[in-house]
């Protein structure tokens, strides 16, 4: 299973200093359509959409990338 990962957000005691990564609850649109994939698509690879998140993140495009090369090859 692969994971989305995204940031976490900025609380006001830490103003507005990023505190890392967390495990998201899927890939965006965005991050799919960039690596060819439809929503439809991933859904039948056993991947995670978020249909809610608007965001895309490199490292999100990267990670499906490698899965995607990796189902290639197998």
């Amino acid at each position: 299973m692969v994971d989305a990962l995204v940031k976490k957000p900025g609380l006001i005691k830490m103003r507005g200093i990023e505190t890392g990564l967390r495990k998201g609850r899927g890939f965006s649109k965005l991050e799919l359509a960039e690596v060819g994939l439809t929503i439809a698509e991933a859904r039948k690879l056993g991947l995670p959409v978020d249909p809610r998140r608007r965001s895309k993140h490199e490292w999100n495009v990267k990670i499906l990338q490698e899965y995607l090369e990796s189902l290639k090859k197998s």
